[in-house]
């Protein structure tokens, strides 16, 4: 990167700070960008009159609290406003996020590095991996493609060459790896990681009407219902979370709150 382009970037990155903060925190000052970037003052005040002078009317100075706030007329002019951004942004500051902790699924980085370096390398990989019915685990030759996070555990996505098929491997059962070969089938033969499916979730039709606004609002649905667009490969992941495969579940409505509306698909996830 050039030091022109360094200097663009640099003041890319502050313009996007000051949109951050009147967007998110509702305020800026030169102390933010001071504190955040470790710039002069003078360079503070220049990029808020470089900010100032692109959105106009939509930003105005409060005197009582020496902050710029957004009026009525703000709009974000270098971010694209969502949760990730803020979410994001907030643990750079000192205000992360409180997460729900879950059972930690490892993924040692001793079988990590081999898989991800034949994954870039195009190359075959060989593995020891136990499951539950083979808990001193059995050899095997793989082909991985990609890693997969399912939100609870990691696995890689392989050609197994004992199976002669396309299967998922838990990383934190590959319990040592071995020689590299040559690949065998790859991404673009994966049938299941190359169709795309979409899901139609709606609300539980025992729910009243307002509970049925609720999990509308929550889901972001439209006319009743939301279309989530997902690999075959990863579909079973997504109908086990959120406990989609039985149309007519034992959970009480206001509990399973939502519900499968083509479950027609459920044997796309098992097959």
């Amino acid at each position: 990167m050039t030091t022109t382009a360094l200097k663009k970037w640099e003041v890319q990155r502050r313009l996007e700070e000051i949109d951050r903060q009147l967007y998110w925190a509702g305020s800026v000052g030169r102390t933010d960008l001071i504190a955040r970037f470790g710039i002069s003052p003078q360079q503070a005040s220049a990029d808020l009159k470089l900010y100032l002078d692109r959105l106009g009317q939509a930003v105005r100075f409060n005197g009582s609290i020496k902050r710029y706030v957004p009026t009525d007329k703000f709009q974000p002019e270098f971010i694209q406003p969502c949760i990730q951004d803020y979410i994001s942004w907030a643990g750079e500051i000192g205000h992360a996020a409180t997460i729900v902790p879950l059972p930690f699924r490892r993924a040692n980085m001793a079988v990590l590095q081999p898989v991800t370096m034949a994954i870039h390398q195009r190359r075959s990989i060989e593995i020891r991996y136990r499951s539950l019915t083979t808990p001193e685990g059995t050899v095997r030759r793989i082909t991985p493609h990609s890693i997969v996070f399912t939100g609870t555990r990691y696995h890689v996505r392989a050609f197994c060459h004992r199976s002669e098929e396309f299967r998922d491997f838990v990383l934190g059962r590959i319990i040592e790896t071995y020689t590299f070969d040559d690949a065998g089938p790859g991404k673009d033969k994966d049938d299941a990681w190359n169709t795309l499916i979409i899901v139609r979730i709606g609300p539980h039709p025992e729910l009243t009407v307002a509970q049925r606004t609720v999990i509308e609002a929550d889901y972001a649905m439209t006319d009743g219902e939301a279309k989530i667009h997902i690999k075959q490969a990863l579909l079973l992941y997504l109908l086990d979370q959120f406990n989609l495969f039985e149309r007519e579940s034992d959970r009480a409505a206001t509990v399973q709150q939502i519900v499968l509306l083509n479950p027609e698909i459920c044997q796309l996830a098992r097959s």
